[in-house]
């Protein structure tokens, strides 16, 4: 038996209400489509795994930070590459501009709409991958 691609869900540690909300959406939407979800609320975990492992789909919260300060999706972005969906809270026009300047797949408003995960997901892997 093959195992199913996986699907990094990275997210910044709001309430965690909050988190157990957007993640609940996030993995339902992900294991319908036949992907196996990988979460962290951790930005160095997150970087470790872009880094070792390769995922299909890279969902990336814009607020997540690493320890210098800087944003975490701009540190993936060139490991990650078009596999990425920026998530993002409010309409940062700023964030938006850049991620897709710099070849994100698509970013997505938080909280995340079902059919906007799902547009997410074939805007980075295509509409041929389905369940």
């Amino acid at each position: 038996m093959v195992p199913a691609p996986s699907v990094l869900i990275s997210l910044s540690g709001r309430s965690p209400e909050d988190v157990a909300a957007v993640r609940g959406r996030l993995e339902g939407v992900v294991r319908g489509r036949g992907y196996e979800p990988r979460f962290t609320t951790d930005a160095g975990e997150a970087v470790a795994w872009a880094q070792d492992q390769r995922f299909e789909v890279s969902f990336v919260d814009a607020d997540m930070e690493v320890h210098a300060g800087g944003r975490i999706w701009r540190l993936l972005r060139p490991v990650i590459g078009p596999r990425m969906v920026l998530m993002t809270r409010g309409r940062r026009q700023d964030v938006w501009f850049e991620a897709l300047q710099h070849g994100v797949a698509a970013v997505l408003p938080l909280p995340p709409r079902t059919r906007t995960v799902r547009a997410a997901l074939e805007a980075a892997v295509g509409p041929e991958r389905r369940s």
